[in-house]
């Protein structure tokens, strides 16, 4: 028999190779989180256990998304001097998209009531694992370190990288389990009764499209904007934008008084 031949026969003889289990993705992929410095609340573990990254394999289309919920007590951050911003409980997630090899071409991370999505090839690993930067107080999730100008009256987040760096381990959940995944309540006693004002979350299975679709979640996700808006000022367009016709507003509107009372 031909050499070829006979490797052949025992390459189907060989057995095939096991695929990872989704417990196994999950602890391959588990996120590094990077504190800001001045960050008071970091991440933690729901009634009062160790931190942990709650994670859990959702297969969708032919995809396969990993999502990892953490946990933060409180995100004390501020919209100017009402202290408006500010909630007890904080929410936040990290999704990891699988293809069908097993590596992950797609990276997505909260911010706020959006997200930023990222190619694998653009994201910071430690080995396999994501690195995200969490900003001060808000926790929002960001690929590289820097200062984020958001719209007026949002406070820019600062996330300096400078502070704990955790890699918490994986506690699977699902809707029922565990037991408190099916609380339907808020994670806090905030409740908003104002303007911008913001009450405090409900849990991961209560999260809308986020947990309910993995997929519409990553495709609303604005595109990745590498290294760039992680500097004051670098990418404050918008905010100044909103800002000025704020101040143009109020001026006509000043302006129409005072004709008014001319008249």
């Amino acid at each position: 028999m031909k050499p070829s031949a006979v490797l052949f026969l025992l390459a189907l003889a060989a057995p095939a190779a096991a695929q990872p289990s989704d417990r196994e993705l999950l602890d391959r992929f588990r996120p590094v989180y990077v504190h800001d410095a001045q960050d008071r609340y970091p991440v933690a573990g729901v009634q009062g256990s160790a931190p942990a990254s709650y994670g859990r394999v959702v297969r969708a289309d032919g995809a396969r998304y990993l999502q990892y919920w953490r946990w933060h007590t409180n995100n004390p951050q501020d919209r100017g001097i009402l202290h408006t911003g500010r909630h007890q409980g904080d929410w936040e997630l990290v999704q990891v998209g699988l293809d069908t090899t097993g590596r992950a071409p797609e990276v997505v991370f909260a911010q706020h009531s959006g997200a930023e999505r990222c190619s694998g090839s653009a994201v910071e690993t430690r080995g396999d694992a994501p690195i995200a930067y969490l900003a001060n107080g808000s926790h929002a999730t960001y690929f590289r370190p820097g200062v984020r100008e958001r719209t007026f009256p949002d406070p820019n987040d600062e996330a300096d990288g400078r502070g704990l760096a955790v890699r918490p381990p994986v506690v699977v959940i699902s809707e029922d389990e565990p037991g408190w995944m099916r609380f339907r309540g808020h994670w806090g006693s905030s409740r908003a009764r104002w303007p911008f004002e913001q009450s405090s979350p409900r849990g991961p299975a209560f999260q809308g499209i986020r947990w309910g679709d993995p997929g519409g979640f990553a495709a609303g996700a604005r595109a990745c904007t590498r290294a760039r808006c992680d500097e004051r000022g670098e990418c404050d367009g918008r905010e100044l934008a909103v800002a000025g016709g704020a101040v143009g507003a109020l001026a006509l509107l000043v302006f129409g008084l005072w004709w008014r009372r001319r008249a």
